[in-house]
């Protein structure tokens, strides 16, 4: 299978780092088209990453899409079938999804000339960002360890958060979220798929 993917996205390493824990061999590939990079060709209609190409021509998306093919593919999937444990950990997917949206747009809202600054806007991601970091440091001991399919999306998300907004600096604001972000950095699949320059 082809993984179109680009290891600055926190949607495309979710399912690098799920795919390396379970073991599934991927061919990963950094997605760019027109010389755009984070832009996926081909059949894939909505052009974004993570583009899986499960079947010849055949892509899934989106992320969680991505992520829940992967695992069901293990004999050891880290998603739970109890309800209450499966939704619990769609919900921290969704939060660490969410949390990577509005670091994405505070970056291409802040990335525009001067002129063109919404501050409105501005202002409405960078609290997002605030009001996630403060649901996660008080939820932090519901987030377990090793990777959960909760988790997995949180950890990405917090790395991307640091990278594109790292004015607000969510180690400092959340410590007990820190500590437990900590716990990850050292596990093979986290390091492999790391590519934020330091």
């Amino acid at each position: 299978m082809k993984l179109y993917c680009h290891p600055v996205s926190p949607y495309a390493r979710k399912a690098m780092i799920l795919a390396r824990h379970h073991g599934i061999e991927l061919e990963e590939l950094k997605a760019e088209n027109n010389g755009i990079e984070g832009y996926a060709a081909g059949d894939n209609p909505l052009g974004k990453i993570p583009a899986l190409e499960w079947q010849p021509g055949q892509y899934l998306f989106d992320s969680p899409v991505i992520c829940e093919y992967l695992d069901n593919l293990s004999d050891s999937p880290i998603l739970p079938n109890d309800p209450h444990g499966h939704m619990l950990n769609k919900w921290q997917h969704a939060l660490g999804d969410g949390l990577s949206d509005a670091v994405y747009n505070y970056r291409y809202e802040t990335v525009r000339p001067k002129e063109l600054h919404w501050e409105e806007m501005i202002l409405r991601h960078e609290t997002t960002i605030r009001n996630v970091i403060t649901t996660l440091d008080q939820i932090c001991d519901w987030l377990g360890g090793p990777w959960s399919y909760g988790n997995l999306a949180i950890i990405t998300a917090l790395d991307y958060a640091s990278y594109r907004a790292g004015h607000i600096d969510w180690r400092t604001l959340s410590p007990k979220l820190s500590d437990w972000h900590a716990g990850f950095t050292d596990d093979p699949a986290y390091k492999a798929t790391y590519d934020y320059p330091n």
